[in-house]
């Protein structure tokens, strides 16, 4: 491992702490070839920035009254540019703002139906256009439709 100050031999098995911020690189020593495995852990109750601007984000989202995602106007209203935002968002969660978004609203959605409420009403109230929304995308996400949901739910 080559660090600013020197280099060090690792071996096999060794484990190898370096602190946040410390320029360093791998380097093979023979010809029989190497792997390694990084593992970036937090110290106890330390976030990193990239959580913090996802929760932001993620608050935004839950308030939207529609599903209009608009990352642009998301990442206006968090401060950073929507190409980081998006990044960072996948990186932090695996999926897309739009796709996160949606997933959040079917939730409301699915709460709605459990509760009763028709299905036209649970479209608008989740954020949905209209029900056929509603049913493209509860489809899609769940392989089956909303009625199907709330008539096994509520049985």
């Amino acid at each position: 491992m080559r660090l600013a100050n020197g280099t060090r031999v690792v071996e096999a098995g060794e484990t190898v702490v370096v602190p946040a911020g410390t320029v360093h690189r791998f380097e093979p020593v023979d010809a029989e070839g190497w792997a390694f495995m990084s593992e970036f852990v937090l110290r106890d109750g330390e976030t990193r920035p990239t959580d913090q601007l996802v929760a932001r984000a993620i608050e935004r989202l839950a308030g939207r009254q529609t599903l209009r995602s608009d990352a642009e106007e998301l990442a206006s209203e968090c401060g950073v540019s929507a190409g980081h935002l998006a990044r960072t968002f996948r990186a932090v969660t695996g999926t897309g703002l739009h796709n996160f978004h949606v997933l959040m609203v079917l939730q409301k959605a699915k709460a709605l139906l459990r509760g009763g409420a028709p299905l036209a009403a649970a479209a608008l109230d989740s954020g949905f256009y209209d029900q056929a929304h509603l049913s493209r995308e509860f489809v899609r996400t769940y392989g089956f439709t909303p009625g199907a949901f709330q008539s096994a739910w509520l049985g």
